[in-house]
């Protein structure tokens, strides 16, 4: 699980690092409260289904077992923004190293990235809102036990 973590806290950074280019006034991983108008536009990061893709054949525990987690962004804002432009450059962000500034589907020592889907735009049930999702795959090696 300690690599599952480092997967989601560098995408996590990836965007919060870019937010301004993106365009959003609030960033949230795993909200609790919903959303109000004042922190519209944002991206919401929420984490999906975790399945075990390839259990270990050599141990009857199945571990270390490589895993895919669904990590979702959603990029909720008014009808007024373009969507389509910020999604992009969300999306630019994420598959974004910081570091080196390329693209880089690997994250860090068992841990890499890929995309998807993507779902939107689509209404949010709130008058004139709309938002965007960005589907992730993380696939990650799992030694804990």
């Amino acid at each position: 699980m300690i690599n599952r973590e480092v997967g989601l806290n560098e995408l996590y950074e990836r965007v919060r690092d870019k937010r301004t280019t993106i365009g959003v006034t609030s960033f949230k991983r795993t909200p609790t409260n919903p959303i109000t108008e004042s922190d519209m536009p944002c991206i919401f990061m929420l984490e999906g289904i975790d399945n075990i893709i390839n259990p270990s054949k050599r141990n009857a525990t199945g571990y270390p077992a490589r895993r895919l987690l669904e990590v979702i962004f959603e990029l909720v804002t008014d009808e007024k923004t373009d969507i389509k432009t910020m999604y992009l450059e969300m999306r630019k962000a994420l598959f974004t190293d910081i570091t080196s500034g390329q693209f880089n589907p690997r994250i860090a020592d068992n841990v890499f990235m890929g995309e998807n889907r993507t779902e939107g735009p689509l209404g949010y049930g709130l008058p004139d809102i709309l938002s965007m999702r960005l589907i992730l795959d993380l696939v990650y090696t799992d030694n804990s036990l």
